[in-house]
């Protein structure tokens, strides 16, 4: 299969090529802008899919310019389908989040559950809608929260265990789902190769609580565990990845672990 990749130079990208390649795909990840529409119809010409990675969402613990990453998600995506359908590619798989997801009841939230949209995020979920519309076989992969090699997240961690000062957000209840980015650049693949058409997927490790994430950061510092108490970052989300793990996929990075059994 030849695939135009959006976005091969970010972190799941990063991740994506080398899977993909080594799956036997030849791919097409010349940069272009994404709101160049005659540049991304030159570069699509000729593929059988696209995978969307395009973001610029900052580090953890960083600054990052919110108003375009809400245009990639709402004009940008617009004109990667329009692209799409000028080239023929008929097949995109477009990055999304699964924190659109929030906690309703304390279980872990599926594919059927509705989705939320509250400040920065509002602009995933006018983008899902832009998809969901299009005549195009698209599916979305929406992803935890990243970890791994290039995301930051394990070094922020780090940084807060070890200020004295430092606070669990909230009551250390709210639960936190993750994903390595190589286990969602395999997702990408697996939604590509074998996912239904039309379909989201969620690509998620074992959801685990604040308080076990950073007892866990803790102990593995040789540090006390931080208390309760500290500003909440994040809505509580717990998310399940049983549809995607029907496709055969399932995370090869499990870590942080929940260290409860609820």
């Amino acid at each position: 299969m030849r695939i135009a990749v959006l976005g091969a130079t970010g972190v799941a990208g990063r991740a994506f090529v080398p899977k993909a390649r080594a799956r036997g795909h030849t791919l097409a990840t010349e940069r272009v802008d994404v709101f160049d529409a005659a540049g991304l119809e030159a570069l699509l010409r000729g593929c059988d899919a696209v995978v969307n990675l395009v973001t610029s969402i900052p580090r953890p613990g960083g600054r990052g310019d919110w108003a375009a990453n809400d245009r990639i998600r709402r004009e940008g995506t617009g004109l990667v389908i329009e692209a799409c359908q000028r080239a023929g590619a008929v097949t995109l798989v477009q990055q999304s989040v699964a924190m659109l997801h929030c906690v309703a009841d304390d279980r872990p939230q599926t594919e059927d559950d509705p989705i939320e949209g509250y400040g920065v995020l509002q602009s995933a979920v006018d983008m899902e809608a832009h998809v969901r519309e299009t005549a195009l076989d698209a599916r979305l992969v929406r992803g935890a929260l990243f970890v791994g090699s290039g995301t930051g997240r394990e070094e922020q961690w780090a940084a807060d265990v070890a200020q004295p000062d430092f606070r669990v957000p909230g009551d250390g209840r709210g639960w936190l789902s993750l994903v390595h980015v190589d286990d969602y650049a395999s997702a990408l693949l697996a939604v590509l190769e074998r996912g239904q058409p039309r379909a989201a997927y969620i690509a998620s490790g074992e959801p685990v609580r604040w308080q076990d994430l950073y007892q866990g950061v803790a102990a593995s510092a040789g540090l006390p565990p931080p208390l309760p108490g500290g500003v909440e970052r994040l809505r509580s989300f717990r998310v399940s990845n049983q549809k995607l793990r029907a496709l055969g996929w399932h995370p090869h990075h499990p870590w942080p672990r929940p260290t409860t059994n609820d």
